[in-house]
């Protein structure tokens, strides 16, 4: 065969590919790459027929090839990231992504690719950084405006995510998400009118496509002294999602209609579960916390060596505590001190984890004993440093704070971790009555703690796990914790302020007082209570469900007793 013969039989293969012939045109560029196995026309083609005929796993063999043939060519790895995206291997997608962009760091589309990603898994600092460089490379197209706008808000970077937004909508004025996001946006922004009127826009593009933004508005109407219409428009609903569920059971609380708010609650679990797949492992979590716990016996501990600190740059606050018990609120107090910057819930305790388990070839958790001396020695400052770049590139080391919280709650697992590589940081526990935990973690959507939070029984096992964990690390390793419970915090708000300035060494800002006031939005299921005053509405909640909650009292019983509630 000549190569004319080739590219007869491709250009014949690209037309019936045109034509929707895709057995005949898999044929024709299978013949062209006979003779010529090399031809990237020719696995281009053949790829795209046999993912057209449901072939994936040839259609993965061929793009494969092609990235041999040319790895400097750009559509090999974009269109086997975008396949094995649609096929649902996220994570060889973005593996892929990663490779093209070290192979050509312009490649835009495995930039974008790998920014929406990292913003879905929420990653977002890093998704953020990966969208900016495809915008910079591509130009400010609508779709990356408004992906990275949609990124920026959910870091609570309102200020920047709102122009983004808006030049999307005006480059592309019938896409519904980004209307959508921007009344989102607004809502969290406190600026109802402009909120509801954005939405009106959407729902006019939504009922166009057959969709609705009644969960949306229900949301908006929340927030206001009109919220039993919300409640209202979610009641006149006959089926609603698991995320519509939540919100009309938390309104159904409001309004006092508990029987029917905890259906709600238990239901919209289960559908989000369903939708997600997400299973809470109890029996491995129980084997990392005894593996856990045994790896760091004292003495054990006393032959790892602290990590110096580094007093030339502003160090961590560790905000520890469950999902719902306060840790939002605790952060937004410090935060609104002059000299401590918000970092929110950031990812870098599990990121300790797994470097330790790296480079300690497995020896953590599983056997201190094998563990190597050279590492022993080493192993803390090591965690510091990389715990420190990744803050830096979250640009929370710039000069003029004197401390930056991490709140990712449940940190308590990875405690020893961090102590080791911040002997001296604070750490402040956020306490609740766990009954109250226990429900407004049912009436909310959250992924920390392994997925426990679908359940009750599974909430409840993990609380109790992590609170008996955490009672552990104090007697056994003396890390001592400055409690914030948050029912002091609302019967005595300023002593219990200053009292936890004082733990810092800090002087408490009339400004913490009136937290509710900053302008920083705090990105978290509970960004809207922390929008208001102090009020006592949600302590002793439990008791309005004090039947649905009675099949884990026991679990919880030393939770309760340790935090001196009443049950």
């Amino acid at each position: 065969m000549t190569a004319i013969d080739a590219s007869t039989l491709i250009a014949r293969a690209r037309a019936a590919y045109g034509a929707g012939r895709h057995a005949e045109a898999a044929q024709l560029a299978g013949a062209a790459l006979a003779d010529h196995r090399t031809e990237l026309d020719a696995l281009e083609v053949k790829a795209l027929a046999h993912q057209a005929l449901g072939d994936i796993a040839e259609a993965e063999r061929l793009l494969r090839a092609a990235i041999a043939v040319a790895p400097e060519r750009h559509w090999p790895r974009d269109d086997l990231a975008r396949l094995l995206l649609d096929g649902g291997r996220a994570n060889l997608a973005e593996q892929v992504c990663r490779d093209a962009i070290q192979a050509d760091p312009a490649n835009a589309n495995a930039q974008a690719m790998l920014g929406n990603l990292l913003s879905e898994r929420e990653e977002l600092v890093d998704g953020a950084r990966h969208l900016r460089a495809a915008i910079a490379l591509a130009g400010p197209h609508a779709q990356l405006q408004a992906n990275l706008g949609r990124n920026l808000a959910c870091q609570g970077r309102l200020e920047e995510a709102e122009p983004l937004l808006r030049q999307s909508i005006e480059a592309a004025p019938d896409v519904l998400p980004p209307i959508a996001w921007l009344a989102e946006l607004l809502e969290q922004d406190r600026r109802f009118d402009e909120a509801s009127a954005m939405l009106d826009a959407a729902e006019a593009l939504a009922l166009k496509q057959g969709s609705d933004v009644t969960l949306q508005r229900a949301i908006l109407l929340s927030r206001t002294p009109d919220w039993r219409r919300g409640l209202a428009l979610l009641d006149r609903e006959r089926s609603l999602s698991g995320a519509a569920l939540l919100q009309r059971g938390r309104l159904r609380d409001r309004a006092g209609r508990h029987d029917e708010a905890w259906r709600d609650f238990t239901t919209g679990k289960a559908a989000l579960a369903g939708v997600s797949g997400r299973i809470y492992p109890r029996t491995e979590i129980d084997r990392l916390v005894a593996e856990l716990r045994a790896f760091f016996a004292p003495t054990n501990l006393s032959h790892l060596v602290p990590a110096p600190v580094r007093p030339d740059i502003p160090q961590p606050i560790f905000i520890l505590g469950f999902p719902r018990s306060g840790t939002t609120l605790t952060e937004q107090v410090l935060a609104s001190h002059s000299g401590i910057r918000a970092g929110g819930e950031l990812p870098f305790a599990a990121e300790l984890s797994a470097i330790a388990a790296e480079r300690s070839a497995g020896a953590y958790p599983a056997s201190f004993d094998a563990l190597a001396a050279p590492m022993r020695a080493s192993l803390a400052t090591e965690l510091r440093d990389h715990y420190l770049a990744r803050a830096g590139a979250y640009g929370l080391l710039a000069p003029g704070a004197t401390f930056f919280t991490d709140k990712m709650p449940l940190n308590e697992l990875y405690l020893p971790l961090l102590r080791l590589a911040f002997p001296a940081s604070p750490l402040i526990s956020a306490t609740r009555h766990p009954l109250d935990v226990m429900v407004s973690a049912m009436s909310h959507d959250f992924t920390h703690g392994f997925d426990c939070g679908y359940r009750l029984e599974d909430v409840a096992h993990h609380y109790a796990t992590m609170a008996d964990l955490a009672a552990h690390w104090r007697a056994a390793l003396g890390f001592q914790s400055h409690a914030l419970g948050y029912e002091h915090l609302v019967a005595a708000q300023a002593p219990e302020t200053t009292a936890l300035m004082a733990h810092l060494g800090l002087a408490m800002e009339p400004a913490q007082l009136v937290f509710h006031q900053s302008r920083r939005f705090a990105p978290t299921p509970s960004y809207a209570q922390v929008q208001e005053p102090l009020n006592d509405r949600s302590i002793g909640r439990w008791r309005h469900y004090a039947d649905e909650l009675e099949p884990v009292r026991l679990v919880l019983e030393d939770a309760i007793a340790r935090g001196g509630y009443a049950a």
